[in-house]
């Protein structure tokens, strides 16, 4: 059978999926009209296939056959100490008194998170509710203007997610964890929608995490931000999934004037995962973060596309991410960054550096740059290689055990990019995590 008819397979199994998901839906919901008109296009466009340029590295025929079939084999802890007792990083989350969302295949689990109804400059509102008018402005201007096939697919089928509110709080930083859990075979779809009031800060953590290693789960997700003048937002996506899981994230953000929004993304793990991020720089002096690891083992293919417009004068953005590869896997880098003919004075920097530590290992990066303006510093590199050699053989000249010398030099290779992560707090959260992750691809274990 050939890529292309693998493909109208699996495209028509999905397309199906939404047929029967849209005559199910409440015609009387505020995000009916929304999910029909994505509908619409989806059917129009169906999926998207590598003729299309931004998915010329990334066949999803090659790794989606069908639509997992949903089980229910591991049910949901009845209570938070339940939930702690199967994963650990929630003891170092309750821990913290902050704000604790906790999804499970895809829905939102009030008996497992943690909000504190005293605060008064957050407001939560799961997407099962009624839709607050705010959250319908910005899902409603976003789909007006958005295209990508994926994206469509997620606004027909999101099933749940969470609608946040962020007001000023008097100079205070408030901190929010987003815990998705795959616990069983299925198809899931969320949506968040998260709005950054004037003057407010924030630190948005989010965890994706495989619950079990044989669990056979597809999922889609979207988060849209809104992010208004004078705020400070730090966004960090810590997301390990097993070998079986194909996972579609989307983020899109407006951002307003004087704005500092760093955001970093850790992956590991997945059958394919496919990491897009949009953000209009609509307000000028607004300094702009995007950044990340991607560490790959067994036949993981991780593909990252990023794309940067200023819109306005004097900004800056900074893209840095670092992949490691082992094993058979594949990482994906593309980057597009345009400066619009308003946006004089903008600084743009992009930076994509790979180490491979196999021979079957592949990655390939497309770094792009559209200037329309004539004031400008911008520029990208990208590089792929090998662990020197001379530096291994220099460590191990000084005593350093072989294996201790890899480890080393892998984690000074990540180093640089871990600088971008400003909120310091989660990189203690999940520390540990991370460093098992690590040891486990530098030293190509397949194990999750």
């Amino acid at each position: 059978m050939s890529d292309t008819n693998i493909n109208q397979d699996i495209g028509q199994q999905l397309l199906s999926y939404c047929k029967d998901d849209i005559f199910s839906q409440d015609k009387q919901s505020d995000l009916y009209g929304i999910r029909l008109g994505a509908y619409e296009l989806f059917k129009k466009n169906g999926l998207p296939t590598s003729k299309n340029e931004n998915w010329k590295y990334t066949n999803i025929s090659q790794k989606l056959k069908k639509i997992p079939e949903s089980t229910s084999d591991s049910p949901v802890p009845l209570n938070l100490n339940n939930f702690i007792n199967n994963f650990d990083i929630m003891r170092k989350l309750k821990d913290t008194n902050d704000t604790v969302l906790v999804f499970m295949d895809g829905s939102l689990q009030m008996q497992l998170s943690i909000i504190d109804k005293n605060l008064k400059n957050i407001e939560i509102v799961s997407l099962k509710n009624d839709v607050p008018e705010w959250a319908l402005e910005i899902i409603s201007d976003k789909h007006s203007e958005n295209t990508n096939e994926i994206f469509n697919l997620n606004t027909v089928l999101m099933q749940d997610g969470a609608l946040i509110n962020i007001k000023e709080n008097n100079g205070k930083t408030d901190n929010i964890y987003i815990v998705h859990v795959g616990n069983n075979n299925g198809f899931f779809n969320y949506r968040h929608v998260i709005n950054i009031q004037d003057s407010a800060r924030v630190n948005v953590t989010e965890l994706k995490i495989s619950n079990r290693s044989d669990i056979c789960a597809l999922y889609t997700s979207s988060i849209i931000w809104k992010i208004g003048d004078n705020s400070i937002v730090n966004n960090v996506k810590y997301q390990v999934h097993n070998q079986l899981t194909v996972g579609f994230n989307q983020q899109y953000a407006d951002i307003g004037n004087n704005v500092e929004f760093n955001s970093f993304t850790i992956s590991s793990g997945s059958k394919l995962l496919r990491e897009f991020r949009s953000v209009n720089c609509n307000g000028s002096r607004s300094d702009i973060s995007i950044s990340g690891i991607n560490l790959l083992d067994g036949d993981s293919h991780i593909d990252t596309s990023l794309l940067v417009r200023h819109k306005a004068p004097n900004t800056t953005s900074r893209e840095k991410y670092r992949s490691i590869l082992n094993d058979n896997s594949r990482g994906v880098f593309q980057g597009n960054i345009i400066v619009d003919q308003d946006a004089q004075k903008t600084i743009a920097k992009q930076s994509i550096d790979a180490l491979i530590l196999s021979n079957h290992a592949e990655h390939d990066a497309k770094p792009e740059l559209e200037i329309y303006a004539d004031d400008v510093q911008c520029g990208h590199g990208a590089t792929t290689g090998q662990i020197s050699l001379e530096s291994l053989f220099y460590l191990k000249s000084r005593g350093i055990p072989e294996e201790e010398a890899r480890s080393l030099l892998i984690q000074a290779f990540l180093l640089e990019a871990l600088d971008e992560i400003k909120d310091r707090s989660a990189i203690k959260i999940f520390g540990d995590v991370m460093n098992n992750i690590l040891n486990r691809v530098s030293k190509g274990s397949l194990h999750v």
